[in-house]
């Protein structure tokens, strides 16, 4: 799987979401999360749509579940939500 240069970036939802953990947990966090930019184009555990029908991944990571999709036009990874299992 080839590595891209792709920005992870964050919904409000989401940045609540490791704002609200310890500095250590964040950096475990932030960690993930770049690992899911580095490829972005991954395939989730499964799949679900957004209301105008795009497919997001849901994927698995540590005790993370991770809800995203890559826009490929701006290099982005879009996070969506993060929920801690």
């Amino acid at each position: 799987m080839a590595r891209l240069n792709y920005d992870p970036v964050l919904s409000a939802k989401a940045w609540e979401f490791l704002c609200s953990l310890s500095r250590k947990r964040q950096q475990v966090l932030m960690r993930l999360i770049q690992q899911l930019a580095d490829y972005p184009h991954r395939v989730g555990d499964y799949q679900t749509r957004d209301s105008t029908s795009r497919c997001l991944e849901n994927l698995r990571v540590e005790n993370y579940v991770f809800t995203y999709w890559s826009d490929g036009a701006v290099k982005e990874l879009r996070i969506l939500d993060i929920v801690e299992l």
